[in-house]
């Protein structure tokens, strides 16, 4: 209220003071220092007194302030608010045109900031501040900081961050800026150092003369490229700033990008921090690792520099990180990092506009970054000197300091040997184009000359590794070639695919490499399970026997086996048989191994010749006496014997239990050797070792023969018993023939071949095979009872076994050849002229016929749907008619090449067994060959020797080879069940079991069973029999085992009728088989419906003769003729054949007629027999097995 009345009486002073159509003076209201109306204090008016000069100078009046306050009206009283110029309208925009020009340090000058005018005229070092109203509009001077300008006017603000105008700086590195080459502290610094001023230009902070200077290398050029050091842009092309600035202002003081992408600058305290005194001037160094070739050139490069031609990381001018000081002789190293190696082909040229630098000199004819080819020669241009064969050569390697190692050694500075003792290889080449050195030198490929030669290999690999590796060629290294005619002979040459293949098989992961595969110098061994075992990918044939650590074959559990394992690897015995020599018994095995091999079914080659054996991996000469023991049962060594028990323990040794002591401390044992008591003794606890001298090497040596470990001993009241585990002398073999090895080294099976027709891979592979049942081109194909004749004689000095398979097969027409159960094969017809004929099949449920011409083929290949979903055709029977011939009395046909498979085509999954064979590395066409005869000494059914087992017949049975052979157990073909069952049953042991029974030498005798009431296989019981007593081998035993069963019965004779005290008496003698019981007789009459006993004459059936009686009855009989039949009983209702005599009834009564016996079985025919039998079974045995 207070304010309004003092405005009211203003208003009227001033309208009674200033008439109407006067000016009114802004500073009557103004000019107080009150509240009402703001206060301008004239005394202290800055720069913008006298703004308005129309109305005089040294005054302000209203003119001065209507300038800047131009809505505003002095004639009358003016409203609010009330408009007025911003600084920039009069001093940039020229809305004033006579208000001075402020050029840089504005918003949109060439030096522009983001500040205000007021943010820095409102500083109390250009403004007086006299109340809270006061504005640097009117009492702003101009800023002089006491300096004129130049470099301390610029300083003031820009390197003085404790002025009052710090707080202006809206980046306070702005405050802080330092001079171009500001670490650099010496002012005598020779090269000097540019000041603000010569960048920037001389003037005041808002002078037209400031600038700012585009930062390019062009700019940077101005001073630099005429330098001491005479610095250009990188290539020509990168910008100054993109590697010592990380942003524009940093040219103030210069940095440098470091490998990181981030930057630094220098700090330098001394001269020695920015130079090496020990080079020649300048000899500029930085103090820290700043970037270099590699941080932009190499791997991911820096986003920054995207543009910079990037190869692989590692740079490689060779494999081998140490390559620059290998090959340089008495040189210095061409390089000692990636880096380095960097400057020794471009040399320092960061600065340069060509970065190529001694390249160049070898460019040439060639173009950057070209593609590879045998017309580009960026290679030969620094390594080789020379002009054969023509090329586009221009060597000029000397530009080089070091010069680079040249690939003949014409300069004479290559060593003979590298630092790491590499040979040096002269490269005789037939060409050196680049595409030549990129054979052996480009391990990634690349495709063009930039890429290669920033990633050369050390020399060598790629997949063609025949073109260097040919003793015939050139590339490798003389002590790294082979004889590729001699590799292509021998039994590695097609595996893989055959070639190169091969190789990489065996050096690599059998696909071709890059260059050298990463394992090239430790290649594949034949017995590290890589190859020939089950896992593996080239299809190299299994092998179970007969090599290094056999027991151990996919086996890495040890889990107990009996493959034949031996002490020498694979390569001591095949290195007998090869095309050609390695440089080591490796290297030539595994290139040149032949199938020339000795006949390995022939065992005692050497196994038995010394000489032999020492050249074939030092064989087992089985008739010496070694000191190797063995478990006495490898599954189970663990043995229970109770008193009175034997036990044994093979090569003639048993173990006998005597007593246990009843403190069971100790047990009284014999040892038994061939029958004989060989030691008797008390044991406890622990070992037993019995010990013999033997001839070993020439020399009498006592050696540990039987060793038992007593594990236990234990007491009851009716009995005790031990248990122990064992080993004994591995057994000296006696036999000298290859048939007796069969015989425990073979695990027999009836003679077969089964072929692969396919395999088909799934989550497990399934196999798809037949039979192949004939085949005139496999000498595996045979008679084996005619080929075990020869074996049979041959001696340990016959290398090769002669095998002649069938060759071809003559047929008369009509003739039918029945091939195998279910295939046969049946000349139909010849025409008359031999021309045709006319052949007819039957295989399975195939039936098929076809004409053939002479020397044509008869082939069926019919459809045949093994898969289940995808019938294919299948060639089961092939053959070549060789001849028809026209002959009496029939016309004939000779059939050659014959190939016969099963139509039976089976499946089976891989890592299962067949044939004992494990399917997993067959394939297509793969073939197993099984029978009595191995297919060789590494086959699945060799082991390492056979001490019986459950499967008695395999050995003991037709199709097995022990001399002791059972063909017929006679009698006893069902005892038990029948096969191995009945073996069991004499001998001791069960089905699983892996060694002979420990009894098996001493089998059940006839009354363990016969007279046995228990455990006795349903025998026939005489225990109370005297038959029981005698010699039951004298009639019931042939060829050993072979029993016979006589079936004998009682006979009956001296059968008699007579009238007796007026009865009718039947009298008859019979007699049971040899000491066995007559226990019962009776007699009919006519008819066997009505049968009636009789009675022994002493009163009881206790012997072998009886005389026997009955009263008849015959009033019940008809007049005329009858007959009684009189028969006797042995054990078990076992009744004999009747023996009668006829009779007369007359009137009732008996009429005795001349009596006449007429038994079925006389005595006579009794002894016929016995004779019969008695020469069937002298025959039987002196007829060999």
């Amino acid at each position: 209220m207070k304010k309004i009345t003092i405005i009211l009486a203003l208003l009227a002073y001033l309208t009674f003071v200033y008439p109407a159509g006067s000016a009114l003076e802004c500073m009557l209201c103004h000019n107080a220092d009150a509240n009402e109306f703001p206060f301008i204090n004239l005394s202290l008016f800055g720069v913008h007194a006298d703004v308005n000069s129309t109305d005089g100078a040294g005054n302000i009046t209203s003119g001065d302030c209507i300038a800047c306050h131009y809505s505003a009206n002095t004639l009358i009283f003016h409203s609010f608010p009330i408009s007025t110029y911003t600084c920039e309208d009069c001093h940039i925009n020229g809305t004033v045109p006579a208000a001075p020009r402020v050029s840089n340090h504005n918003g949109s000058g060439n030096i522009s900031v983001a500040a205000f005018c007021g943010d820095c005229h409102n500083k109390t070092s250009n403004l007086f501040r006299y109340s809270a109203n006061a504005s640097a509009a009117h009492y702003g001077r101009n800023a002089s900081f006491g300096q004129s300008p130049g470099e301390s006017y610029c300083a003031f603000c820009h390197q003085n961050s404790s002025t009052v105008y710090s707080d202006v700086m809206q980046n306070q590195d702005n405050s802080r800026r330092g001079n171009h080459t500001s670490g650099i502290i010496n002012p005598g610094h020779l090269a000097e150092r540019p000041y603000c001023t010569t960048c920037h230009g001389t003037d005041r902070i808002h002078g037209t003369n400031l600038t700012k200077p585009v930062p390019n290398s062009g700019f940077c050029n101005n001073c630099h490229q005429s330098d001491r050091l005479q610095k250009d842009r990188h290539a020509g092309s990168v910008e100054c700033i993109l590697c010592h600035a990380d942003t524009d202002s940093d040219i103030h003081n210069i940095k440098y990008l470091l490998p990181d992408g981030t930057y630094r600058s220098v700090n330098a305290t001394g001269c020695g921090d920015c130079h090496d005194f020990g080079l020649p001037l300048p000899s500029f160094r930085l103090q820290f690792q700043a970037a270099n070739c590699t941080t932009c050139h190499l791997g991911n490069g820096l986003i920054k520099f995207a543009d910079a031609p990037r190869f692989p990381s590692p740079l490689m001018h060779s494999s081998n990180p140490v390559s620059g000081g290998l090959w340089n002789g008495t040189q210095a190293a061409y390089w000692d990092s990636q880096v380095n190696a960097c400057y020794y082909c471009h040399g320092y040229k960061l600065h340069d506009t060509d970065p190529l630098g001694n390249v160049s000199n070898i460019k040439a004819g060639n173009a950057l970054n070209q593609s590879t080819t045998n017309t580009s020669f960026w290679c030969a241009n620094c390594h080789y000197n020379g002009s054969d064969p023509s090329g586009n050569y221009s060597y000029n390697a000397t530009s080089f300091d070091p010069v680079p190692p040249e690939m003949q050694n014409k300069s004479g500075l290559v060593p003979a040997t590298a630092s790491d003792g590499t040979t040096f290889y002269n490269h005789s080449l037939a060409e050196y184009s680049d595409l030549a050195c990129k054979t052996c030198h480009a391990p990634n490929s690349p495709a063009t000359s930039a890429l290669f030669i920033h990633n050369v290999g050390a020399g060598g690999g790629g997949p063609d590794c025949i073109s260097c590796h040919d003793s015939r060629g050139g590339g490798a290294p003389a002590d790294k070639r082979i004889d590729i005619v001699s590799f292509n002979l021998s039994v590695h040459y097609n595996m893989n695919g055959g070639g190169n293949g091969a190789c990489w098989a065996c050096h690599g992961d059998g696909t071709a490499p890059l260059g050298h595969p990463a394992e090239y110098k430790s290649p594949k061994k034949c017995s590290n399970d890589a190859c020939h075992s089950l896992d593996q990918e080239f299809r190299a044939p299994m092998i179970y026997s007969h090599f290094r650590n056999a027991s151990l074959i996919d086996n890495h559990n040890n889990v107990v086996n009996y493959n034949v394992t031996t002490s020498n690897d694979c390569q001591e015995c095949h290195v007998n048989s090869v095309n050609s020599q390695g440089r080591n018994i490796n290297s030539t095995v595994s290139h040149f191994a032949s199938g020339d091999l000795f006949d390995s079914i022939n065992c005692i080659y050497c196994h038995l010749n010394e000489d032999n054996s020492k050249e074939w991996g030092n064989a087992t000469l089985i008739y010496e006496n070694r000191t190797a023991l063995v478990e006495l049962n490898r599954e189970n060594n663990k043995f229970n014997a109770r008193e009175g028990e034997s036990v044994d323990f093979g090569s003639g040794f048993s173990f006998k239990v005597l007593e246990v002591s009843s403190v069971r401390s100790s047990v009284l044992m014999e040892l038994i050797k061939e029958n004989i008591i060989v030691d008797k003794r008390l044991i406890g606890i622990g070992n037993y070792t019995y010990e013999e001298y033997l001839t070993i090497d020439n020399g009498s040596e006592k050696v540990p023969v039987i060793i038992i470990n007593i594990t236990g001993i234990f007491k009851g009241n009716d009995t005790g018993f031990i248990q122990f585990e064992g080993f004994r002398l591995k057994r000296v073999h006696p036999e000298k023939k290859i048939t007796s090895c069969y015989s425990c080294h073979v695990k027999a099976m009836p003679k077969a071949k089964y072929r692969v027709i396919e395999r088909v891979s799934s989550e497990k592979d399934e196999i798809y095979y037949t039979k192949e049942t004939a085949n005139f081109t496999d000498n595996k194909i045979f008679d084996e009872n005619v080929v075990l004749q020869l074996l049979g004689v041959l001696t340990d000095e016959d290398r090769h076994v002669t095998i002649q398979p069938e060759k071809r097969r003559s047929l008369y027409e009509g003739e039918v050849w029945n091939i195998s159960d279910g295939t046969s094969l049946v000349v139909r017809g010849v025409d008359t002229k031999s021309e045709v004929v006319i052949l007819q099949l039957r295989t399975g449920d195939y039936f098929y016929e076809d004409i053939v011409n002479r020397g044509g083929i008869f082939e069926f290949s019919p459809q045949i749907n093994y898969l289940g979903n995808q019938p294919k055709n299948i060639t089961i029977f092939r053959a070549r008619v060789s001849g028809i011939i026209q002959a009496r009395p029939k016309n004939m046909v000779v059939i050659e090449d014959v190939v016969a498979l099963s139509p039976d085509i089976r499946k089976i999954n891989a890592n299962q067994t067949l044939a004992g064979y494990n399917t997993s590395w067959l394939w297509e066409n793969s073939t197993i060959n099984v029978g009595k005869i191995p297919d060789n000494f590494h086959s699945s059914q060799l082991y390492d020797g056979g001490n019986g087992g459950g499967n008695c017949l395999s050995c003991h049975g037709g199709e097995g080879f022990s001399q002791k052979k059972v063909l017929s157990l006679g009698k006893h073909d069902i005892l038990n069940g029948g096969g191995n069952n009945a073996c069991r049953a004499c001998h001791g042991g069960t089905a699983d079991i892996q060694a002979h029974p420990a009894g098996y030498k001493n089998p059940r005798n006839c009354l363990s069973c016969h007279a046995a009431t228990n455990n006795n296989y349903n025998a026939v019981y005489i225990g109370d029999e005297e038959h029981k007593n005698e010699k039951c081998e004298a009639c019931h035993v042939s060829n050993i085992h072979e029993i016979i069963g006589l079936h004998m019965t009682p006979s009956v004779k001296k059968t008699v009728i007579a009238k007796e005290n007026n009865s009718t008496i039947l009298r008859a003698s019979v007699s049971a088989g040899y000491k066995m019981k007559v226990r019962d007789a009776r007699y009919y009459i006519d008819t066997p419906l009505n049968k009636s006993g009789m009675s022994p004459v002493d009163g009881v059936f206790d012997s072998q003769a009886e005389d026997v009686f009955a009263r008849m009855d015959l009033s019940k009989l008809s007049s005329g003729k009858h007959v009684v039949y009189v028969e006797a009983m042995e054990r078990k209702n076992n009744w004999g054949v009747p023996s009668s005599v006829e009779f007369i009834i007359e009137g009732g009564s008996l009429k005795v007629p001349e009596t006449k016996n007429t038994s079925m079985l006389t005595l006579a025919d009794m002894l016929a027999i016995l004779v019969v039998v008695f020469v069937l079974r002298r025959f039987r045995s002196t007829t060999p097995p």
